[in-house]
């Protein structure tokens, strides 16, 4: 650990104990539901995820769908516009 992750990590430690029960909770459960914050329950080591990319996932090649949402939303659900 460097001298300034040290200090980041005497910080961290600092603002820890003087949260109220509510903010510590709070912090908690942010910090368990974070996937950059991941830590391996057993090896107490950060989780590596792989990051796959979701691009082009809803390409329908009918150009803009964005353009005609409440069109096709009112279709789906069978109501006008």
């Amino acid at each position: 650990m460097t001298a300034g992750h040290a200090h980041e990590y005497e910080e961290l430690h600092h603002l820890v104990d003087r949260l109220s029960p509510d903010q510590a909770r709070r912090l908690l459960r942010l910090v368990k539901t974070d996937p950059d914050l991941a830590v391996d329950k057993e090896t107490n080591e950060p989780v590596r995820r792989r990051r796959l990319s979701i691009a082009g996932i809803g390409a329908s090649g009918e150009g803009d769908l964005s353009e005609r949402v409440e069109d096709l939303l009112a279709e789906r659900f069978n109501r006008s516009v």
